[in-house]
């Protein structure tokens, strides 16, 4: 039997050693790159051939499995040895996040990676510099004669994903990528402090997609591109940069630009009444003091509403009832909310000076009186039991009686976890292990009872 079983596994290995070496490759471009590589063990064959792969090329100083970053040096030394080991004439994918890089850093080597992917020809490329406490690295992407000189015979002209975080690019440059590349699709642009005055201008037939976020010193921004079907603008308030943009119905905005859409209207009138999905992602207006509007323009098209906001504890929502009303076929509400705890309050006080607005306060009988026959789906999450969540919820019940199927409550957040690390610290993680998961339950429970109080035929599912 076990004369069977080993000359079974020689047959296997015979056809295998039989395919074609294209055909081998071919395989391991569809394997991730750590895989590729595992294959070099296999026999004296295989040893080379992931060198010659045409995949992608993933690289993430990040490892998930174990929580830990790389080390800086090491994470380098591995991407330039399988940068310098590749054989193959192109990749279809480069991405590069390296969230542990410093100032004090070579320029040469993060350039070298950029020519790199100009050499071979790859269609989406990735650099990802960002670190979760705002530290900026100040890369700078080399300029057009840079990337002229030291790449002359190579180009970009096969991308068609462009994604630069936390990496400083000029407004020159992002003009070249655009008018070098004709099958661009998607172009992300986030946390660049070179970003000044952009221009997504010009036939761009193939870009669909669009992100320009936290770029603080963008002073304006220009959009015409007939194709496009997906934004994203996060930054500022400037005049509005949707100048031709007809297929245009996905929209996510975000900082003084998102306050704008939800407390000046009128000015976005010429864009928004197109639109199928909005997100708006409000943060704190500082020291301004918003003024709700009291007719919002009309979403006629909008069928999916997101809401990220930042909140205090027992805040009236009833303001965000508005953009409902305005919406008259909207199917699906969703609400995240991130409370404040008191040490990030008094800290947010004290950076305003003692003043901090968020969104404005109204009341349930300004917002109510009027009924949604298209809401099918209301989810809010972060949900710790206030009353004003109850409140807001209890009143998109009461006007989308009618239509309303299922109420999703989403009860995981990290409010619970930070304020058992304000009541206990580091130190004591069982105590706050357990008042986190007390007040998980207690949140858990107010949504039981609301659930209750609700029309018997409207599904709640609560998590």
């Amino acid at each position: 039997m076990k004369m069977e079983t080993k000359k079974h596994k020689q047959e296997i290995g015979t056809g295998i050693d039989k395919l074609h070496d294209d055909i081998l490759i071919a395989v391991l471009s569809c394997m991730s790159l750590k895989d590729a590589v595992r294959t070099s063990v296999l026999s004296s064959r295989w040893r080379y051939l992931w060198m010659f792969t045409s995949g992608t090329l993933d690289f993430d100083d990040w490892n998930t499995s174990t929580g830990k970053i790389m080390k800086r040096e090491k994470f380098k030394a591995l991407v330039n040895r399988v940068l310098n080991l590749h054989q193959g004439s192109r990749v279809d994918n480069l991405v590069i996040r390296f969230t542990n890089l410093c100032y004090q850093f070579r320029t040469s080597e993060i350039d070298s990676w950029i020519y790199f992917a100009m050499r071979k020809k790859v269609k989406g490329f990735e650099l990802d510099f960002s670190v979760d406490d705002g530290f900026h690295c100040c890369y700078k992407f080399p300029s057009i004669e840079e990337l002229l000189l030291l790449s002359p015979s190579s180009t970009f002209g096969s991308l068609r994903c462009l994604k630069l975080v936390d990496v400083d690019i000029d407004d020159e440059v992002i003009r070249y990528f655009l008018a070098s590349c004709p099958y661009i699709e998607h172009l992300c642009i986030r946390d660049s402090d070179a970003t000044m005055n952009l221009e997504i201008v010009g036939p761009l037939p193939n870009l669909k997609k669009l992100e320009i976020s936290n770029c603080l010193n963008l002073r304006s921004l220009e959009i015409s591109a007939t194709n496009l079907v997906s934004c994203t603008y996060q930054g500022r308030k400037i005049s509005s940069p949707f100048k031709k943009t007809p297929n245009l119905t996905e929209l996510t905005l975000g900082g003084k630009f998102c306050h704008s859409f939800a407390y000046e209207p009128n000015k976005h009138s010429s864009y928004s009444d197109q639109l199928v999905k909005l997100v708006l992602n409000f943060q704190t207006v500082g020291r301004e003091r918003p003024i709700a509007s009291p007719d919002l323009h009309k979403l006629y098209f909008l069928e999916r509403l997101d809401l990220n906001i930042v909140s205090i504890g027992c805040r009236s929502l009833f303001f965000f009832t508005s953009l409902i009303k305005a919406s008259p076929n909207l199917r699906k509400f969703k609400i995240k909310i991130e409370y404040f705890t008191y040490n990030q309050q008094s800290t947010a006080l004290r950076l305003n000076r003692g003043r901090m607005e968020l969104f404005p306060v109204v009341t349930s009988a300004t917002t109510g009186g009027f009924l949604h026959k298209n809401l099918k789906v209301i989810e809010m999450c972060g949900y710790i039991g206030l009353r004003s969540e109850d409140e807001f919820i209890m009143q998109l019940i009461k006007v989308a009686a009618l239509s309303l199927d299922v109420v999703f409550i989403d009860t995981q957040t990290d409010y619970h976890f930070y304020c058992a690390k304000e009541s206990y610290g580091t130190n004591a993680l069982q105590t706050s292990s357990e008042l986190y998961d007390r007040q998980r339950r207690h949140a858990i429970c107010c949504a039981t009872d609301l659930k209750r109080k609700c029309i018997s035929q409207i599904k709640f599912v609560i998590t």
